[in-house]
């Protein structure tokens, strides 16, 4: 999984226009590190179908701006370039699974 800083968020954001998650985190924040496994077992289940993406909102100031980030961890659930829902806080693997079946 490769993190996003805003020198390579627009390039990876367009080029996935179909389905895709972007989770919002910092190094910082404990509730991102216990969504880490649950985002990396997500990315390897739907390859190929949904593109997930991770944006360190401090190395990507602009990009969070842009989608109006306030919190840690976020995550946005887009389809054909649009954002169809947004979720912040921890979620279990069930509810983003929920979110990315959506998207399907």
């Amino acid at each position: 999984m490769t993190i996003l800083t805003d020198q390579t968020f627009d390039q990876a954001y367009e080029a996935h226009n179909k389905a895709e998650m972007v989770e919002f985190f910092a190094t910082w924040c404990p509730h991102c590190k216990k969504m880490e496994p649950v985002v990396a077992k997500l990315a390897q289940e739907y390859a190929g179908k949904i593109s997930i993406l991770t944006v360190d909102v401090d190395q990507a100031p602009l990009a969070s701006r842009k989608f109006s980030i306030s919190g840690v961890p976020t995550f946005l659930f887009v389809k054909n370039g649009k954002v169809a829902e947004s979720l912040a806080g921890e979620y279990s693997e069930g509810e983003l699974k929920e979110q990315l079946n959506a998207l399907l």
